[in-house]
């Protein structure tokens, strides 16, 4: 072994780039070896060095270029980064954007495997599982008036007088459960009727589920990616990925969750694959019920009749029934109102496919009235917020187009920041668990 030269190897920092010389070891050729041979070159400092490919990337180089591009364009991080080390060409956009997958890849692989594990434990013992790890809920959930402050005089003024009317300005809806409210605590101020709302009991769990559609290169091709939002009246908990992967991570969550033991409410659009996965969970997880969520239900009402009725008119005396049908969870009679309009429909096709569509969900529709009136929740807001901020804030701008690898990787390290695991990620060197 004879030293043979060196050779610099590029290091890049966030304060720019540093050029290091590596000695070169010349291993000459053994006894079998012939002695033409020359011998083989080593590089013994590659021991304490990363893998490398001829450049080495500081971590701290690294979660910036995983941190920048959730926000901004990746050019614009390219740019950002230079101007910090004052070093234009410091990485490339192709380089961030293998970083990005690189890191979304072993977050997704590391969760994946973890809760295949568990699944696996819960098959052959089905003993109790450790608590799920989820990030405290150190403020109270924020929850919109009912009505404006100036109203609270007539408000106050309706209640004394016991009305069943409630005062301009204020819904009917709202005023249904304000009346409600009062009937359980007759001392209740007009202050906090304001603010009436659905809320997660300490043996509960919400769970709402929804997809995201992000374009591919191909002219009107999308990948499917998956978001749920997990809550409990202790801590909350986001899940991002794509097809069985995305179910696997969900389902052991859930079973942390749900398994100590409480009951799971779940609310969705009323996709099949939504639908497919809960009838497998069902059978493990008993005290669950899934609710179509009422925006996603008056939607599709909406579009369809759009396109049964002959004109807006036709459209308003077809809808307002439909509605309050389903308002009350009285599908037969929502589909008796669809079928008196057929003799005038113009469209028979649409019709048969809004009825296949309630009678396909007939069991996932409950009463919202009720359930409103009882501060139960009938929307999926938790993952419309969730599909914002994991997906649509940073991958739906006008005409972008993504590889599905970048494209689920930037929501994994989005879903890793907002569950509260990027420090431990990058300083730790450790994935964050689904248990605790």
């Amino acid at each position: 072994m004879v030293q043979d030269g060196s050779k610099p190897l590029k290091v890049v920092t966030r304060f720019g780039t540093v050029a290091l010389k590596r000695r070169i070891v010349c291993l000459q050729p053994s006894q079998g070896e012939a002695s033409g041979s020359g011998g083989r070159h080593s590089f013994p400092s590659n021991a304490l060095l990363p893998a490398h490919e001829g450049m080495v990337i500081t971590r701290g180089l690294q979660q910036w270029a995983c941190l920048l591009p959730q926000e901004l364009p990746f050019a614009v991080a390219t740019r950002l980064l230079g101007w910090q080390a004052q070093e234009e060409a410091l990485l490339s956009a192709s380089t961030l954007r293998n970083l990005v997958r690189e890191h979304g890849q072993i977050l997704e692989a590391a969760a994946q495997q973890e809760a295949s594990a568990l699944l696996a434990q819960w098959a052959e013992a089905q003993r109790e599982f450790p608590a799920p790890n989820l990030t405290p809920l150190t403020n109270p959930p924020r929850r919109r008036p009912g009505w404006p402050v100036q109203l609270n005089e007539a408000v106050d003024a309706a209640l004394k007088e016991s009305s069943l009317i409630p005062p301009q300005g204020v819904r009917q809806n709202d005023w249904e459960r304000v009346l409600a409210a009062r009937r359980e605590e007759a001392d209740v101020s007009v202050t906090k009727l304001r603010f009436l709302g659905p809320r997660v009991g300490p043996d509960e769990v919400l769970l709402s589920v929804d997809e995201v559609l992000t374009r591919k290169p191909i002219k009107r091709c999308f990948h499917e990616l998956r978001t749920a939002r997990i809550v409990t009246a202790t801590g909350t908990r986001y899940v991002s990925g794509r097809g069985s992967a995305f179910l696997v991570i969900l389902t052991a969550l859930l079973y942390l969750c749900a398994g100590q033991p409480r009951s799971l409410l779940v609310i969705a659009d009323g996709a099949g694959w939504i639908r497919d996965w809960y009838e497998q969970l069902r059978g493990t997880l008993s005290a669950s019920t899934l609710l179509l969520d009422w925006y996603h239900l008056v939607k599709k009402c909406r579009e369809k009749c759009c396109m049964i009725c002959r004109g807006k008119k036709a459209k308003t005396l077809l809808l307002k029934p439909l509605l309050r049908a389903l308002w009350q969870g009285e599908v037969e009679q929502a589909l008796l109102v669809l079928e008196a309009h057929r003799s005038q429909a113009k469209n028979l096709e649409v019709l048969d496919q809004l009825q296949g569509y309630l009678r396909e969900r007939r069991r996932f529709i409950p009463n919202y009235g009720q359930r409103r009136q009882e501060r139960a929740y009938i929307g999926s807001a938790h993952v419309e917020k969730a599909n914002d901020l994991l997906v649509a804030q940073r991958q739906k701008g006008q005409g972008m187009h993504w590889s599905e690898d970048t494209s689920v990787s930037l929501a994994v390290l989005r879903t890793l920041l907002l569950n509260g695991g990027w420090e431990q990620y990058w300083t730790e060197h450790t994935v964050m668990s689904l248990a605790a």
